[in-house]
């Protein structure tokens, strides 16, 4: 109403100065711009009202519907599986003449599917020790920190450090992991440099949700926890879990998340066993799992779509992300998008949409150098047939389609989850 009154007044001086004789010309001149100049500053879009309506709330502009938007907020989630580096991804990453380390080509292609989502996270599967401790693949692993520049640089912002290999160069091996994560301002859970540590869990606040992230393995590759310093990493012990939900609720956590390192190694289902420990584990209070070390993907299941199941959404193995494996069901792995809605007044969560964007590691030469990158399968094939990517072969392509039937075929028997259409 105060806009429509400053708008009629601001009309009716210009044309009471419209009217004034021709001796007034110059007067008219000036004052009719300076009016303008600030009408236009002041009320802007008085004779044009509908530009002052974003087109989001065009349709439906009423205060109980924008009230309502204010009250609901919603995130992307997005995770996958292990990142590893092996012996010839080192000498892959490797340039001879600056003698550094540059992974920045590996996640290249899949970049705008991790770094668009609000949060991202992943398994770091391997220690980052420094060059001191002398890089290596399997069985003990120890990358240059180029990794963590490059996986930051993708879109990730948290890594889980709990898995078999986090002792792979013991105590100090630990503590430099942490060290470079921190310099490098990526988040990490599983693995730490103090009981105090230890006992605050991971909680990301992002756009409203306060996100709680917590990470355990079954164990260390028999290579011992230095004793009285169990704190370094966690291992899977169902008291410690149900202390550590708890402990994130008290915190505020609107949603946890559990890593769990576990399972049998290139099996593409679950065993009874961990079937049991993941319904624990939901029972103590998680909202979503996320399982890893199998090497292989492995179903998963929207739990908010069954009946009297705790949750919401459990993967029992995200499979690669990347590594130097080879092999079928080894090479592949997924991107998994978890789209989040929190009802700001009750502060109650619940699941959208869940969906997976198949990936696989391209292995190539280039320029007299094998490569590797992560690539998304349906973009992949769809990139071949037009001719888009020279860098995949005949042979590349084959795979690419035996991968996405694989995929497919393994999501037949998930629940509640749809693939990513890219």
């Amino acid at each position: 109403m105060e806009l429509l009154i400053i708008c009629h007044r601001r009309d009716a001086l210009l044309m009471f100065l419209w009217k004034l004789p021709g001796e007034w010309k110059e007067f008219k001149k000036v004052t009719l711009v300076l009016i303008l100049a600030l009408s236009i500053f002041a009320v802007s879009g008085c004779q044009r009202p509908q530009i002052l309506w974003s087109k989001a709330v065009a349709v439906n502009s009423s205060p109980d519907t924008v009230r309502a938007q204010q009250e609901k907020t919603v995130i992307e989630l997005a995770m996958v599986g292990d990142i590893m580096v092996h012996a010839d991804q080192l000498a892959s990453a490797y340039d001879s003449k600056s003698r550094i380390y540059s992974f920045q080509g590996f996640f290249e292609d899949v970049r705008e599917y991790l770094s668009s989502a609000d949060l991202t996270l992943g398994n770091l599967e391997t220690i980052v020790a420094g060059r001191e401790k002398g890089y290596s693949g399997y069985p003990q692993f120890n990358t240059p920190r180029e990794i963590l520049t490059a996986l930051r640089e993708a879109g990730f912002d948290v890594l889980t450090t709990a898995n078999n290999h986090s002792m792979d160069r013991r105590q100090t091996g630990v503590l430099k992991t942490i060290e470079h994560l921190d310099q490098e301002g990526l988040q990490h859970t599983g693995t730490f440099s103090s009981p105090e540590e230890r006992a605050r869990p991971l909680i990301i606040e992002v756009r409203g949700f306060k996100v709680a992230i917590l990470a355990y393995t079954y164990g260390t590759n028999g290579i011992p926890v230095p004793e009285g310093k169990s704190y370094l990493v966690n291992l899977l012990d169902l008291e410690q879990i149900r202390g550590d939900i708890g402990r994130a609720r008290e915190w505020g956590a609107d949603i946890v998340l559990v890593s769990l390192h576990f399972g049998v190694e290139y099996r593409r289902s679950p065993g009874e066993q961990e079937k049991q420990l993941v319904e624990e584990v939901f029972r103590a209070g998680a909202d979503i799992v996320a399982g890893s070390h199998p090497h292989v993907l492995q179903p998963m299941v929207r739990r908010d779509l069954l009946n009297d199941a705790e949750g919401l959404f459990v993967a029992y193995s995200l499979g690669n992300f990347i590594s130097g494996q080879r092999g079928r069901y080894k090479d592949s792995g997924a991107i998994v998008r978890l789209k989040l809605e929190k009802d700001m007044t009750t502060g109650k969560v619940k699941l959208l949409e869940a969906a997976c964007i198949p990936t696989w590691v391209h292995k190539y030469r280039e320029n007299g150098k094998t490569r590797f990158r992560v690539i998304a399968v349906e973009k992949a094939v769809r990139d071949y047939e037009k001719g888009l990517d020279k860098r995949l072969t005949g042979r590349d392509y084959e795979r690419l389609k035996q991968v996405w039937r694989e995929t497919i075929t393994l999501l037949s028997s998930s629940v509640g989850l749809s693939v990513y259409r890219i």
